[in-house]
């Protein structure tokens, strides 16, 4: 058995059943062996961003590695963006690259040259901060422990990314019967301390006004069994958004920088506040965090110590450990008495809504009442990808997530041209529906040819708003209106994405103002194979609610407090605190 030959025998016996990929010259071997295999499909894609992307994707929705086979050089530079992404967003990714021959690239390493031969390029020091594991195999006989190993981080404590750079000269070379192994680290997270853990789940026992903040580390599973026991109030982040769904009656809202209010409202009269499986990034809390839940005794419990080691929200007491090992000691406790502020919060989610009751009216069509209507009609069971920019914000903020949906975004770096991931997500026998505005669909816009070749079944609804909303408001409110690289007037010019669709073989519908939403919808999920849907929008609808800030004299921002979202609601148009409200 050869090197590559070995690779995705391994893969394959871990479960794994497609690798995306873009063939290379200097992948030859990895690419013959991976043909050779009848295990395992590969989805060729037309740049290495969008293989990397749908392996992330594969990754988060089937709970293994995603895989993404590229060559040397550009072939593996292209490939970082996902890389990356994977990285922040905690996803099982494996890549294997092709690479110049060993014999090159050991002296690009030895010496610090900037390239001996051609298109290599020593990568570790270009991956290794983006990855969990990086290897080159210089050795075939090393290859199963580097796979072994590989495998065994990608996959264990806070998932994420692994990189196996293959040279050419290894990859066809025949391996020894006897390879050492690579033998698992059993250690984890410290043991928290007993007492601490049984002051904070007394502390929760006892709340009146309890809340959790349940983000991409805990699984939906989890948390429905929380919410079950305890019925304790639950608030999401965007990675968490389909943790919960939106018919739970625990179910509050999502705090954020395009957030809801009923969540932020909550979250700041929250008197215990237990977060689960979240970093409390700057776009979730916002620019005080200091003041995030100022009056609550707060808990946080994360399986990675460098984000409990974070200064920034003050926390009372926090516990490295899975989120499924700390509900199970949740059963330990008995639900808290706080029916009351679970109807509070509902009637908070009842009182303000994110669609207003005008957006039906406005022409062009605004994008917060197309995702009301889509989201009412998109059946249970998908697959919701969504790209970054204004779409995310509107959706994310609109989205009704239903039984067994899946809400994917690119969350901690926000990639423009993410919803080619949704080619990840195919395979599954579930809907897949992918939501991009005109100006990040282009930037994947090849792969095109890969939904129409393997006659992939993505819904992709095209929010057409010409250009960059979401930069336009921000030239619009901080830049007096000077306008650059948003839209056709200032150097972005998107196509005509029926037209680009019908190039590729790929049936298009448009929706615009006036049409019979339901019906058009209803002919875009029932067509078979892929269908790119061009929705005409205001390309300067509003987006809100958000923490909004003001330019100071000085230059900087200042940033309003994390429960006084734009549009500012006058006192009158507060809601009653909790307290208040249950004395009347």
């Amino acid at each position: 058995m050869t090197v590559s030959e070995y690779i995705f025998t391994f893969l394959q016996s871990k479960g794994i059943d497609t690798t995306y990929m873009v063939s290379g010259s200097s992948a030859m071997w990895l690419t013959d062996a991976l043909c050779r295999n009848d295990k395992i499909k590969a989805i060729c894609t037309h740049h290495e961003q969008a293989a990397t992307m749908a392996a992330d994707l594969y990754g988060r929705t089937r709970g293994i590695p995603g895989v993404a086979l590229v060559t040397i050089g550009p072939g593996a530079t292209n490939a970082i963006t996902g890389v990356a992404e994977a990285y922040v967003d905690s996803s099982p990714l494996f890549v294997i690259s092709g690479q110049a021959s060993s014999k090159l690239l050991q002296y690009e390493i030895s010496t610090g040259i900037r390239q001996h031969g051609t298109q290599s390029l020593n990568l570790e020091p270009m991956v290794s901060s983006i990855t969990k594991y990086f290897a080159a195999v210089m050795k075939p006989e090393t290859i199963r422990f580097h796979m072994e190993k590989a495998y065994h981080a990608a996959m264990e404590g806070r998932r994420g990314p692994v990189w196996i750079d293959v040279p050419v000269d290894i990859q066809n070379k025949q391996i020894p019967e006897v390879m050492e192994g690579f033998a698992e680290d059993k250690s984890v997270c410290p043991e928290s301390d007993e007492a601490l853990i049984d002051c904070a789940l007394g502390k929760l026992e006892e709340a009146k006004r309890p809340l959790i903040i349940a983000g991409g580390g805990i699984a939906f599973e989890v948390l429905r069994a929380i919410t079950d026991q305890l019925k304790i109030p639950v608030v999401t982040t965007r990675m968490g958004i389909d943790r919960i769904e939106n018919d739970n009656p625990c179910y509050v809202g999502r705090i954020g920088a395009y957030g809801q209010r009923a969540a932020h409202f909550a979250l700041q009269q929250a008197d215990v506040i237990l977060t689960l499986g979240s970093r409390l990034s700057v776009s979730s809390i916002g620019y005080y965090p200091d003041r995030l839940g100022a009056d609550a005794y707060k808990i946080q419990v994360d399986i990675d110590q460098r984000e409990l080691d974070k200064q920034d929200v003050p926390i009372n007491v926090k516990f490295c450990m899975t989120t499924e090992a700390f509900a199970k000691r949740l059963n330990q406790i008995s639900a808290p008495q706080c029916g009351e502020w679970v109807s509070y919060c509902r009637r908070l989610q009842e009182k303000y809504p994110v669609v207003e009751a005008h957006y039906a009216c406005c022409d062009p069509m605004n994008s917060y009442y197309f995702t009301d209507v889509l989201t009412q009609i998109v059946p249970e069971d998908s697959a919701i990808v969504v790209d970054t920019g204004s779409v995310c914000n509107v959706v994310s903020q609109t989205w009704e997530v239903k039984r067994g949906q899946r809400y994917l975004i690119s969350g901690g770096l926000s990639c423009m041209g993410f919803w080619a991931g949704a080619i990840g997500c195919c395979g599954s026998g579930k809907p897949v529906i992918a939501l991009s505005g005109d100006g990040s669909v282009s930037m994947n816009i090849q792969e095109f040819a890969t939904l129409r070749y393997y006659n992939l079944p993505v819904k992709l609804f095209v929010y057409q708003n010409n250009g960059y909303m979401l930069i336009r408001h921000n030239q619009h409110n901080y830049m007096n209106d000077r306008f650059l690289g948003v839209g056709p007037d200032s150097g972005v010019q998107t196509p005509d994405y029926c037209k680009v669709a019908a190039a590729y073989g790929i049936p298009s519908v448009r929706i615009s103002y006036g049409d019979d939403l339901n019906a058009k919808i209803m002919e875009v999920l029932h067509m078979d194979g892929p269908v790119i849907c061009e929705v005409m929008l205001e390309q300067f609808g509003p987006l809100a609610p958000r923490i909004a800030s003001k330019v100071m004299p000085d230059g900087s921002l200042k940033a309003a407090e994390f429960d006084d979202l734009a549009p500012f609601l006058s006192e009158e148009d507060k809601p009653e605190k909790f307290m208040r409200a249950e004395r009347t």
